[in-house]
């Protein structure tokens, strides 16, 4: 379990370097140890990173996310989810401004 937690802090770690060029190196290391863990979450997570390489190093370019707006749509799943389905639009968009806006 300790390895596990390793490789979650090591690919967390990549996101506090300065430059593209060190983040493609800790990345690769990163996915070849993800790899090698036999641990198929991190096996699975690897592979998927590798396709997706090149959307992940550009936040070394431009450093923005999408991660607010991932943040508010899951917040509105949330409150239609626990309500079983506004009875109104406006109800439902008032819900949604009060736990968002």
């Amino acid at each position: 379990m300790h390895r596990a937690w390793a490789l979650k802090e090591d690919f967390r770690t990549i996101y506090h370097l300065r430059t593209r060029a060190e983040a493609e190196q800790r990345l690769d290391a990163f996915l070849t140890a993800a790899e090698a863990s036999g641990f198929p979450a991190f096996v699975s997570f690897a592979h998927g990173l590798r396709k997706w390489r090149a959307e992940f190093l550009a936040y070394f370019d431009q450093r923005a996310t999408n991660g607010y707006a991932e943040g508010i749509t899951n917040k509105i799943k949330v409150i239609k989810r626990r309500a079983c389905g506004p009875s109104t639009f406006d109800g439902f968009r008032e819900r949604i401004l009060l736990c968002c806006g």
